[in-house]
């Protein structure tokens, strides 16, 4: 029997992409990977971004260049970005900073076991598509919650807004409901 593969995931943000983390850890579990809560023991490592916050961008790249001297060490480690920066920043990612495997946005983290297995293969990935089928179709039945009498149930993403002053529609698509 294969020794399982560790995945570390650092959060950034709302309440949507710690259950947007729980989801990721789940699709790549199915690819043999469990969770450490030690970056250093990771055989990969994703960083679940925000873009919301002031300066969000500039923290991913400042935590990707200290993640840099993991690689280092472990050659076999992938990094990965995800999320709303992943979404916004796109190719940019993975052009300033090399170290990185793989670039997923918030609405294609169903296709993360597909986009592991090309980095695995020494493939740059990079998914920030706005996809057509609707990623909870694709994404096995939630097992149970593991915090007690609560859960985070996504009924509603996106926004058709486009205020001025704000990033949602670009970084989380469309406002889609599910019933």
């Amino acid at each position: 029997m294969t020794e399982p593969k560790k995945l570390f995931i650092k959060t950034y943000g709302c309440q949507m992409n710690v259950y947007d983390s729980e989801r990721m850890a789940e699709a790549l579990g199915s690819g043999g990977y469990i969770e450490t809560t030690k970056p250093d023991d990771a055989d990969m490592i994703l960083l679940n971004t925000c873009h919301i916050r002031e300066k969000a961008a500039e923290k991913v790249y400042s935590e990707l260049g200290r993640l840099k001297s993991f690689k280092a060490s472990n050659p076999n480690l992938k990094i990965g970005v995800a999320g709303c920066v992943a979404q916004a920043e796109g190719a940019e990612i993975m052009r300033r900073q090399p170290a990185v495997d793989l670039v997923v946005g918030p609405q294609s983290y169903h296709r993360l076991p597909e986009l592991e297995a090309k980095a695995a293969a020494g493939i740059k990935a990079l998914d920030t598509d706005f996809p057509e089928e609707d990623k909870f179709e694709h994404l096995a039945a939630r097992p149970k919650a593991r915090r007690g009498p609560t859960a985070f149930l996504t009924v509603q993403e996106g926004c058709d807004k486009f205020c001025a002053f704000c990033v949602v529609p670009y970084t989380r698509g469309a406002e889609i409901s599910r019933h």
